[in-house]
Formats: C-alpha cells, sequence, structure tokens
C-alpha cells in the first residue's frame, strides 16, 4: 500500500499535464498576479448577489422555474468553487514525497498513516478556515427545507468578502487589533454586568415595572452603555439614575476609544492597499525598468521613458514624492530600495531590463547596487553620484554607467562654446527665459507630426527654441537650426530644444495626445 501511495505521488509531481491544469485553477481561484482572476472574481459576485435577491423574493412569491434552475445552477458553481479550493490550496502528492524523502534521510520507520497526514492535516485546516465555513453554510441545500435555518443561506453574501481583496484587508484591522478590542470588551462586560446587577438589586424589587427580571436588568445596561437609550426601561431611584450616569460616560469613553482604533488602522491600511493594488499591478508587467529615487532628474527621465512606451517601476522612501509620481500615471510604491527582501518580492531580478539609482546620497546608491545585483548579476545598473571619489566604488558594486548631472550640464556647456552660432542662439534663449533648458526630443513612429515640418509641430506656441536635429536618432548626422519651413520630420528624428521645462513638458504631452 505505502509503495502505490509513493508511485500515484511521484507520477502526479511528474506529470506536466496535471500540473498545468491544476495551475490554471489556481490563478483562477488563488493567485493575485493572474489577469482571469478578476473576471471568475466578478462573475461570482453576480452569482452570489442573484441569489440572494432570489431568496429575498421568494419569501412572498412563488419562483418561476426557470428561475429555480438558475439557482441550481448558482449552487452547484458554488460547490464546484469550494471542491476546487480545497484541491488547489495544497498539493498531497509533494508533501508525500517531502515526508517520505526527510524518513528516508533520517532513515526512520514510518507508517503509511505518518506519510500522509501532514497533507491531509492541510486540508482539515482549509476546510474548517472561517472563509471554508462561509461557503459551507451558503451552498448546503439541507437548509432549503427547514423554514428557520433558511435565513442562513444569507451567509452567501459573506461569500463576497472573498472575492474582495481590499475589503478583506480592511477587516484584518479587527484581526491586528484584537488586544485592544478584547480588552475593550472585558471592560464592556464587566460593566455590563455590574450596572444591570446593581439595576436589579435596588429596582427588581418591584419599584420599577420595567425591571422585572435579571435579563431584562441587563438589557437596559447594553442599551444605556451604547448610549441608544429606547426609552422602555427608565430608572427611578436615586441609586439607579446615578448608575445611568455613570454608565453613560463610561459607555461614551469606551466607544471614543473603539472608534480611535478603528479610524487610525483603517487609515494605516488603506495605504497598504494602495501600495498592494501597486503591487499587483507590477506583479501582472513582464518587465519593465525600475527608478530609485523620484527627483528633479527621475521626473526627466520617467518623462523621457514615458514618451518611449516603457513600463516605468519607482520606488521612494519620502510619501510625497510617492504621490506626485502616482499623479503622473507611474506604478510608484513607498519603501526602502536597498531591501532585499522588498526588491524579491517585486521580482527585479526576474523582471527589471534596467535599473536606474537616482537618490541623492552615493552611500545609499552604493547599497541599492549591491542589493541589486545580489537577485540577477546581469541587471545594467545606471547610477547618479555626487561626489566624484565614490564613482570608482559604484563600478566596481556593479554600476554599468556613472552619471554626475552637474558635471554633464557643465561639458554640454562646454561643447557649444566653441561654436560662434550656438552660443549665439544660447545668448538670445537665455535672455528670453529665466530658467532654460535643454532637452532631447524623440520622435516615434505614432506621433501624428511625423511629415510635417518644423513650423507646423507648435514649438513656437510652446515658446521652444529649436537648436538642432539628430536625424534619424545617429549622431553623426546633427543639423543644426534646419529651416523651419522645409525640414520634414521623420520617425526617429531626435530634436534639440531649449526652453522652461514645464513648456518643453507641455510639449510633450502634446506630442502624446497627437500619436
Amino acid at each position: 500500500m505505502k509503495k502505490k501511495v509513493l508511485e500515484t505521488a511521484y507520477l502526479l509531481a511528474s506529470d506536466k499535464k496535471y500540473a498545468k491544469i491544476k495551475g490554471f485553477f489556481y490563478d483562477i481561484l488563488e493567485s493575485h498576479k493572474s489577469s482571469v482572476r478578476k473576471y471568475f472574481d466578478f462573475f461570482m459576485i453576480f452569482l452570489v448577489i442573484t441569489t440572494v435577491f432570489i431568496l429575498i423574493y421568494e419569501t412572498k412569491n412563488e419562483l418561476p422555474s426557470w428561475v429555480k434552475d438558475f439557482e441550481i445552477f448558482a449552487l452547484t458553481i458554488f460547490i464546484w468553487e469550494w471542491i476546487a479550493r480545497l484541491w488547489v490550496i495544497s498539493d498531497i502528492h509533494l508533501d508525500i514525497i517531502e515526508n517520505y524523502e526527510d524518513n528516508e534521510l533520517e532513515q526512520a520507520n514510518y507508517t503509511i498513516w505518518q506519510l500522509v497526514k501532514p497533507a491531509i492535516v492541510k486540508k482539515i485546516k482549509f476546510i474548517f478556515s472561517p472563509l471554508s465555513i462561509i461557503d459551507l453554510l451558503a451552498i448546503l441545500p439541507s437548509y432549503r427545507p427547514l423554514r428557520v435555518l433558511r435565513f442562513l443561506l444569507i451567509f452567501r453574501l459573506l461569500k463576497v468578502f472573498r472575492y474582495t481583496e481590499d475589503i478583506n484587508y480592511l477587516f484584518r484591522v479587527f484581526v491586528e487589533k484584537k488586544y485592544e478590542f478584547f480588552t475593550l470588551f472585558f471592560i464592556f462586560i464587566f460593566l455590563i454586568f455590574f450596572a444591570g446587577t446593581t439595576i436589579y438589586v435596588f429596582e427588581g424589587t418591584g419599584v420599577n415595572g420595567g425591571v422585572n427580571n435579571f435579563f431584562e436588568a441587563m438589557y437596559w445596561a447594553v442599551i444605556t452603555i451604547t448610549t441608544v437609550g429606547y426609552g422602555d426601561i427608565t430608572p427611578v431611584t436615586p441609586e439607579g439614575k446615578f448608575v445611568t450616569g455613570f454608565l453613560v460616560i463610561a459607555g461614551l469613553i469606551l466607544i471614543s476609544f473603539m472608534t480611535s482604533i478603528v479610524t487610525t488602522s483603517m487609515a494605516d491600511r488603506m495605504d497598504f492597499i494602495k501600495s498592494n493594488n501597486v503591487f499587483q499591478k507590477v506583479g501582472k508587467l513582464k518587465n519593465y525598468i525600475l527608478i530609485c529615487g523620484y527627483g528633479r532628474v527621475a521626473k526627466m527621465l520617467a518623462m523621457e521613458l514615458g514618451l518611449g512606451r516603457e513600463n516605468i517601476v519607482i520606488i521612494d522612501s519620502d510619501e510625497g514624492a510617492v504621490d506626485m509620481a502616482l499623479s503622473k500615471g507611474y506604478y510608484a510604491l513607498r519603501a526602502d530600495a536597498t531591501d532585499i527582501e522588498f526588491l524579491e518580492k517585486l521580482e527585479v531580478g526576474k523582471k527589471a531590463t534596467k535599473v536606474v539609482t537616482l537618490v541623492s546620497n552615493d552611500a545609499i546608491n552604493l547599497s541599492i547596487i549591491l542589493s541589486v545585483k545580489s537577485l540577477n548579476n546581469n541587471i545594467e545598473i545606471y547610477s547618479r553620484a555626487v561626489d566624484e571619489t565614490t564613482k570608482d566604488k559604484l563600478i566596481i558594486a556593479g554600476a554599468d554607467e556613472v552619471i554626475f548631472p552637474y558635471e554633464s550640464a557643465a561639458m554640454m556647456a562646454c561643447k557649444y562654446i566653441n561654436k560662434p552660432v550656438a552660443i549665439d542662439a544660447i545668448s538670445r534663449v537665455v535672455k528670453e527665459y529665466e530658467e532654460p533648458i535643454m532637452d532631447e526630443i524623440e520622435i516615434y513612429e505614432d506621433f501624428g507630426i511625423v511629415g510635417n515640418t518644423l513650423g507646423k509641430i507648435g514649438l513656437l506656441k510652446n515658446s521652444l527654441k529649436l537648436i538642432g536635429v539628430v536625424s534619424g536618432g545617429d549622431k553623426e548626422k546633427f543639423i543644426f537650426n534646419p529651416k523651419k519651413d522645409e525640414f520634414i520630420i521623420k520617425s526617429g528624428d531626435i530634436l534639440m530644444v531649449l526652453g522652461k521645462s514645464d513648456n518643453i513638458y507641455r510639449f510633450k504631452l502634446d506630442l502624446q495626445k497627437r500619436s
């Protein structure tokens, strides 16, 4: 028997078709990175809400036959979904193989039950998990013949939480703050018992017609401490009125504490949900360029890469910078870019084609490079440097290129100083603009300006000065100050322009809209 179990386990482990089918169902039911899962979730939410409405309608109306058929169909889907979740939640054959190999390594004697026990325990844990119990309460058809128990079908609504992950994250606040809630609950129960007992002793002897037994005294205490105050039971003795005042004040304090805990935790959880949503979107990307730090240089780089239709992921420890990047439409996460575990979750080693570190601290850039290289030594890394003496360290750590932004600007200025025409053009621009910058604008095939002359593309409208054009992207074919009415723009051309940064961004945005 033991041999047969092992043979079956190894057979399943080696069966690629079985693994593929199980992987398909796992993606639909459990994987956060699956693009198909959201459609399945929408479908299941539709079934849940529809069947609950059928239950409400059926209370006072006779159901048409096709509605009953639809309910049977939905119930069948719920049952098969639960069975599929039980199947994909763990791999029995892999657990058996792992247990067998561990026992063989230790040369221990074991029974067939010891071999399969860990795998079965995992399945049992799933069956008795809260979400599984909710599923079972929602789908077991034996509830329907009993009128009283039919209300339990309303548990089907709780299934919606399984398909709305963000709501699940919010409800986990109550799990994370269980100690605080347990403490408040204990105080709550103590106050109710104390106040209920007191009111029963003083007014339960016939003085107050509303308090005839201990249950009614406890009921009064609950209504009073929650500040609901129906008014059906009103204290008449001085002692009872004193206890009422004390209980109302205590209830306000308890509710305030609970509200504070919930709102603070919910606010923190909302940040986590926002970050998790970005994580899931990044997980669906096949590849991306990672930018660490979102300062002025990073903003311009992201703009350029965005024009090239590149997927960009930005990491910054500053919340304001992350919010700004998100507002620009980039994938942005607030995190420590030196954290290897975080980079692993982001699958940097598998999906990042290039990494650019633009933090204004050379030590942090060095640490980021080492972290990235530990995940994948073949990733191209470009690093910013502030101190020239750290260049060699960054190269040794694994940077393919080290950039000095201020030095690059100075070299560009020197390049044009020896060209009288160029310096004359720059002088004219400087007179017209308070903060001119030079930028490159690459023209892509789907840009609407391809085929037009330079005079018709909106440079003047955006207060930009054209220095020259790199024809076809070939640096050897730089055309300085071409004639605007004669030069025809082609795909691959690079425009060298001068102007204010906001005007340049506006022009690039205009190009995007025309594409």
